[in-house]
C-alpha cells in the first residue's frame, strides 16, 4: 500500500470509527451496534485485506501496522485541525514555525486566544503576566523591546527565578545595561535572524504571538495553552532557536 492509498483509506468515516474503535478496546460486539452489519462487514474486510485488522481468538485487533497508522493519522489529523484554527484566529498574520514543528501543532490542541477588548485594551499583557508571575522558571523568544516586559523579567531575576531568554542584537543592546544581566539564573542567547514568533514558555503555561504579514507584531491578541503537550512543545520550539543563536550570559 502507497501513500496514497493510505491516505484514500483513511478518508472514510467508517473506517477511521472501527479503528478508533478498536485502538481504543472496544469489543466487536460493541462496533457492530453503531452501523449496519452489511457496512461493518465490508468496512471490516477492506481493513483487514490492507493489513490493518487482523482476527485473534474469534476477535478483531488492531496489527502493529493498524495501530501506528491509526496514530499518524489522527496526529496528522488533529494538527491540521490545529493549523486551520490558528489561522482562524489570526486571519492577517504570518503563522510560521520550523519545519518538524508543523507535525507537532497537534500539541498545541485546547489553546484559547486572548484578545484585547474596547475596555480592556491591555487583556492579553495582564493574561500573560498573571501567568508569568506564578511560574518558578522562564524560556522566551523577544525579537522586540517592550519596556514592560524588561521591568517585569527584572524583577522576576531578583527572586530567583530562572530565566532564558532568545533576543534579537538590537533587543539585546537595549537590555545590556539592565542589572538582571549577568546574573547567575539569566542566559540570554542571541540569534541574528529575527525569530518569527514572540513566545514564552513556564510550567505554568506557553504563550505563542505572531506578527502581521505586514511586519509588525501583533500586540491585541496571544496565544494561551497549559497542557502537558502545549508546554512540551513550546520548550521545544524555544530550545530550537535557543540552538541558534549565541548565548552571551551565564546559564
Amino acid at each position: 500500500m502507497n501513500t496514497s492509498e493510505a491516505m484514500k483509506l483513511f478518508s472514510s468515516r467508517r473506517k477511521i470509527e472501527i479503528l478508533d474503535a478498536l485502538f481504543n478496546g472496544d469489543s466487536i460486539d460493541s462496533i457492530k451496534k453503531q452501523m449496519p452489519a452489511s457496512t461493518y462487514s465490508v468496512t471490516m474486510h477492506s481493513l483487514a485485506s490492507a493489513g490493518y485488522v487482523e482476527e485473534i481468538r474469534g476477535d478483531a485487533v488492531l496489527t502493529d501496522r493498524g495501530r501506528a497508522c491509526r496514530i499518524l493519522f489522527a496526529q496528522l489529523n488533529e494538527s491540521l485541525d490545529t493549523l486551520l484554527r490558528l489561522h482562524d484566529a489570526f486571519p492577517e498574520h504570518s503563522i510560521r514555525f520550523p519545519d518538524p514543528f508543523y507535525a507537532r501543532l497537534h500539541e498545541l490542541q485546547g489553546f484559547r486566544v486572548i484578545t484585547a477588548e474596547p475596555k480592556n485594551v491591555l487583556k492579553p499583557q495582564k493574561v500573560f503576566f498573571d501567568y508569568l508571575g506564578r511560574s518558578k522558571h522562564v524560556m522566551g523568544i523577544t525579537p522586540f523591546l517592550f519596556p514592560d516586559y524588561i521591568d517585569f523579567f527584572s524583577r522576576m531575576a531578583e527572586q530567583s527565578t530562572r530565566i532564558a531568554l532568545v533576543v534579537t542584537p538590537g533587543v539585546y543592546e537595549g537590555i545590556s545595561s539592565s542589572e538582571a544581566i549577568g546574573r547567575e539564573n539569566v542566559a540570554i542567547y542571541v540569534a541574528d535572524d529575527v525569530p518569527p514568533i514572540a513566545a514564552a514558555v513556564t510550567d505554568q503555561f506557553v504563550s505563542i504571538g505572531f506578527f502581521y504579514r505586514s511586519g509588525s507584531y501583533d500586540f491585541t491578541r496571544d496565544l494561551i495553552a497549559t497542557s502537558p503537550e502545549a508546554k512540551r512543545f513550546g520548550h521545544d520550539l524555544i530550545g530550537h532557536y535557543m540552538g541558534r543563536s549565541r548565548k552571551v550570559t551565564p546559564p
